[in-house]
């Protein structure tokens, strides 16, 4: 695969992923990208100054695009939007957004480069690598922050950028703990990507200290997952399911018997590196109902 297939589709997952249900703003901003790309290689290829601009890299080489682009929507047919359809792209500004996205892409897809490199790491020890993790950088972080007047350093702008590496690091918890459990559900070994889930034994809001610790973390389905996160199921220091005794209304359904009687006692499958802390297991099973 080509750096430029590979980053247009690592940006299309990225757009993807941030997409609400029911919008269809992911597929136009990567059409509008595509539009940009083919018009600035016709009538600017001096100022693209690049094969394709799925292979520019650079934030301010796609700054500099995104001004000329921004003065050429002012101009309409008068610049190099000239004949261009559909119109709606560059004359409601889907083409300058397209590439503000696109810059975000980049910062935070670089972001989680260093986390991976982090995790890779094997001078790090394993027992630190949770606060490694937390702890990495986010460089050209203000292009992430929506609000371009905000003091980074004052409360407002610090919470910003929390709220922002929260954001980055929920997708790299996500990824780093499907990788672990090579995309499988550690319970029934589905592996539908869609369906499954990263989830926290101890939950990210009560464990700030955990929350991209990768012996934090279960690949379950979604039914799964649910249930886990209500504490109706757990897994004991063997890593053997058990039920929570507010399932016994449920034990004559014969979905209940397939889904969760026939497992309890059995064993989930484990992580390539980093198996789930029995002490944050321990803690899980405390808030169940034996």
């Amino acid at each position: 695969m080509s750096s430029m297939e590979s980053n247009r589709e690592a940006y299309v997952s990225f757009i993807m992923s941030k997409n609400r249900a029911g919008s269809n703003r992911a597929t136009s901003y990567i059409r509008a990208l595509d539009l940009v790309d083919s018009i600035l290689k016709r009538k600017a290829s001096g100022q693209l100054d690049a094969p394709s601009i799925w292979e520019i890299t650079s934030l301010q080489h796609l700054q500099q695009l995104y001004l000329l682009v921004l003065e050429h929507q002012r101009l309409g047919e008068e610049g190099i939007f000239e004949g261009e359809k559909p119109i709606s792209y560059w004359r409601d500004r889907f083409c300058s957004a397209a590439l503000k996205s696109y810059k975000q892409f980049l910062v935070a897809d670089r972001y989680e480069q260093k986390m991976w490199q982090t995790y890779h790491d094997t001078s790090i020890n394993p027992n630190e690598l949770s606060s490694h993790l937390a702890d990495t950088d986010v460089d050209d972080l203000e292009i992430l922050i929506e609000d371009k007047d905000l003091d980074l350093a004052g409360r407002e702008g610090r919470d910003a950028i929390r709220e922002v590496k929260t954001r980055i690091g929920q997708g790299f918890f996500r990824k780093m703990i499907l990788m672990q459990y090579n995309t499988q559900c550690c319970i029934t070994g589905l592996n539908v990507p869609e369906v499954l889930r990263a989830s926290h034994i101890t939950s990210w809001a009560d464990d700030p200290d955990n929350r991209v610790n990768p012996a934090n973390g279960l690949c379950l389905s979604a039914t799964y997952d649910a249930a886990f996160d209500k504490h109706l199921i757990s897994f004991d220091d063997d890593y053997r399911m058990i039920l929570s005794s507010l399932l016994k209304d449920y034990y004559t359904n014969t979905a209940f018997k397939e889904y969760f009687l026939s497992r309890e006692g059995k064993k989930i499958a484990r992580p390539l590196k980093f198996q789930p802390d029995l002490k944050f297991l321990d803690k899980h099973r405390t808030r169940m109902i034996m």
